[in-house]
């Protein structure tokens, strides 16, 4: 047996071999391999950056709501009210009327919302920017309560207040198209009431409405007859109709500019009090 001893030495080395390469002897990958992998971590890259990207801009569009540098001292929503005008007189006194209310719930708009609470919500940010020009107010109502319109211009009479403006939102059951902003004044037509009137709409106009319908006079079937509000109160008294429900134009605009709306709303009165009621 040499023959056989130098059998069984090779079959030693071959199974020592075998280890070796189980153990040290792992297989390289080619190149191909390797571009294969680059490419799936540049793939991988650029996904990541996409994500990354999309976050950022979300954080952007929606930076007025995410506090990235410490609590704001305003939100930036809340539009800032600088008086170009005050009143000359701290006697001044207005009764703002929010149309409807409580179970009167007025119109209601395409997008599901009612009359009642827009004219709250808009009465209260006038209310808010009269008093800051040094005007007294006072509100026929403050929240979702049920007014009688012979309480609303007692109220107005028994405060003596000097200008009673009471704020409503319009409607049209038929043609959607018919839009616009639009004041009710006195069937007497006098020059006191149309000027607040025609000073409210232009200070509306500045901010940007669909329309600007005019000073009307009297009631919408006829010009001699009164709205109870108007009809009833002992002081210059108009109607503003903030425009229609039913138009998809005014409710983005109202719901856009109602801020702005209101201290639009709050100059026209302070300059007209300053010309026509002086104290």
């Amino acid at each position: 047996s040499t023959q056989g001893v130098s059998s069984a030495a090779s079959d030693v080395y071959k199974r020592q071999e075998m280890k070796n390469m189980s153990t040290t002897g792992k297989k390289r990958p080619t190149v191909k391999q390797l571009q294969v992998v680059v490419r799936r971590l540049w793939i991988a890259c650029i996904c990541l950056f996409v994500i990354c990207a999309s976050l950022l801009a979300v954080v952007i569009k929606n930076r007025s709501n995410i506090k990235l540098f410490g609590p704001d001292k305003k939100s930036s929503n809340t539009v800032e009210d600088v008086p170009a005008v005050t009143a000359d007189s701290s006697d001044y006194v207005v009764c703002l009327d929010p149309g409807h209310g409580g179970r009167f719930t007025g119109t209601q708009g395409l997008d599901g919302t009612y009359e009642k609470d827009d004219t709250l919500k808009i009465a209260l940010e006038v209310k808010k920017a009269l008093e800051n020009r040094g005007v007294k107010v006072v509100m026929t109502r403050t929240d979702d309560s049920d007014i009688e319109l012979d309480e609303r211009a007692a109220i107005a009479n028994d405060a003596n207040a000097d200008l009673f403006l009471s704020l409503h939102r319009n409607y049209t059951a038929g043609d959607k198209s018919a839009k616009g902003f639009e004041v009710w004044i006195h069937s007497t037509n006098s020059d006191t009431s149309r000027a607040i009137a025609s000073a409210i709409l232009e200070g509306l106009d500045k901010v940007g409405i669909s329309e600007d319908r005019g000073v009307k006079v009297g009631t919408q079937g006829d010009s001699e007859h009164n709205y109870a509000v108007i009809r009833d109160t002992n002081m210059t008294s108009v109607i503003a109709e903030l425009g229609f429900m039913s138009n998809q134009e005014d409710l983005d605009l109202f719901n856009e500019h109602h801020e702005e709306y209101a201290i639009a709303i709050a100059e026209a009165v302070v300059d007209w009090l300053n010309t026509y009621c002086k104290k």
